[in-house]
């Protein structure tokens, strides 16, 4: 004869499960209630919004795979000082992680972070307050990896439909193609459309940027939109900064990540310049 389980365990299994439904639905991939810029005192989805009605450009912000980061927050304050939407995307803490680093714990996708931001554009293009053919999707190594999807042809068709997508994307030192079977480990494809730039790391010793360099060149060669900036004593994550916008080095397991305020306002410039021709009218000065 089964046993019959106790009240209390019942009682118990069900508090559980209502505080983890709870838990998940306070983390949302992004907020939809625009706020002038402030930096968070906790790491959350945002969205942030100039001063004014618009409409204006909007930038789809992609973390890593270690999650929210205060990198983010200083990308977002100088996206809204040009002039720009700016939608932070948590891409794990509504789906109950707190980390997604391969090899051993992506079990969020590459395609996952890039529906994502698919979900993020349709809902910016929803609003009168955003110009919807100037969007643009800026991601960081995971969140980058995501971006070379977005901007292949084929991919954008699969995961979001005929017609225009992202107006560019910009890809901060993602992994591009490396040996192995894994999902992961090929991300930046033949058929480019949307028009990309990388920014890469001659240092990163994490996500080398020699296969990036070398499917940039060739997509070039074949007169697809891609450019990339190879930046000097730059390591992964180079643009790394804590919470309070203070620029960090650290390691995570065997790799360095060296923050360089310096570098990344360079890769700011690189960007400007870069969006520039592709969003009338073009990013406003800012000094940053």
């Amino acid at each position: 004869m089964a046993r019959e389980t106790p009240w209390y365990r019942i009682v118990i299994l069900a508090a559980a499960t209502l505080v983890a439904t709870a838990a998940l639905a306070q983390a949302q991939k992004f907020p939809t209630t625009p706020q002038a810029f402030a930096r968070p005192a906790a790491r959350t989805a945002a969205l942030f919004k100039p001063e004014g009605a618009g409409p204006f450009p909007a930038v789809v912000l992609s973390h890593s795979c270690g999650g929210l980061s205060g990198n983010l927050y200083n990308w977002a304050e100088r996206f809204t000082a040009a002039g720009y939407v700016a939608l932070i995307i948590d891409h794990l803490g509504p789906r109950g992680r707190k980390f997604n680093c391969p090899p051993y714990e992506n079990n969020v996708s590459v395609t996952e972070f890039a529906t994502d931001a698919f979900e993020a554009l349709k809902f910016l293009r929803g609003q009168s307050y955003v110009d919807p053919q100037r969007v643009v999707q800026v991601g960081f190594s995971y969140g980058a990896m995501a971006g070379l999807r977005i901007a292949s042809a084929k991919f954008a068709r699969q995961h979001f439909g005929e017609g225009r997508h992202f107006a560019a994307v910009i890809a901060l030192y993602p992994a591009c193609n490396s040996p192995g079977a894994e999902d992961y480990q090929r991300n930046f494809y033949d058929d480019i459309s949307t028009p990309l730039l990388l920014l890469l790391g001659r240092e990163d010793d994490e996500t080398r940027p020699a296969s990036c360099v070398e499917q940039a060149r060739k997509a070039a060669e074949r007169g697809q939109p891609v450019a990339w900036k190879l930046y000097e004593n730059a390591t992964h994550a180079f643009d790394a900064a804590n919470l309070a916008g203070e620029y960090v080095t650290f390691q995570r397991a065997r790799y360095t990540y060296r923050g360089d305020a310096k570098i990344a306002g360079q890769a700011w410039q690189d960007m400007k310049a870069f969006l520039d021709p592709h969003l009338v009218p073009p990013l406003a000065p800012v000094a940053k």
